[in-house]
């Protein structure tokens, strides 16, 4: 699985997969709403999604437990910050896109092939936005991204 796109003035895209953050970014309210879950579903089939998540409400391993996604937790005590891009690092930056929206997202998606800031009905920091390379209003559009590609180079193209 692989999603792959040739970008005019750029390097060529050849993503693995997805790390979302999930509160602000991927749910509302700690909620997960029915179009971000079938996003989540259709992305799957393309690339590996990986979801990290304190699980600030408690509700991350239900409300995920029948999509196809990996839940990756944040340590208790740590930084969200630095556990998300060492975890990017540890997966390869240049073969994962990350979504976010919070100040805990920035350092991720800065060094990720593509970052992508979702603002959302909880807003997005603007330290996040400013290291994104898109911005877009909500999850479903974020994940959309990568089954409508020209999407993607139209925002990206040199």
């Amino acid at each position: 699985m692989s999603f792959n796109l040739d970008i005019p003035g750029r390097e060529p895209l050849e993503l693995a997969g997805i790390i979302c953050d999930m509160n602000g970014t991927l749910t509302v309210d700690g909620q997960l709403g029915p179009e971000t879950a079938e996003s989540l579903r259709q992305v799957a089939v393309i690339m590996k999604i990986y979801v990290m998540t304190a699980d600030t409400f408690g509700t991350a391993r239900q409300m995920f437990s029948d999509l196809p996604v990996e839940l990756v937790g944040i340590p208790k005590g740590s930084s969200g910050a630095s556990a998300k891009r060492d975890f990017l690092r540890k997966l390869g930056k240049k073969e994962h896109a990350a979504i976010g929206n919070g100040y805990n997202d920035h350092l991720m998606l800065a060094e990720a092939v593509l970052g992508i800031c979702v603002l959302g009905g909880e807003g997005a920091h603007a330290l996040t936005m400013a290291a994104a390379d898109l911005i877009v209003k909500n999850p479903p559009d974020a994940l959309n991204l990568f089954l409508k590609p020209q999407r993607l180079l139209a925002g990206l193209r040199n």
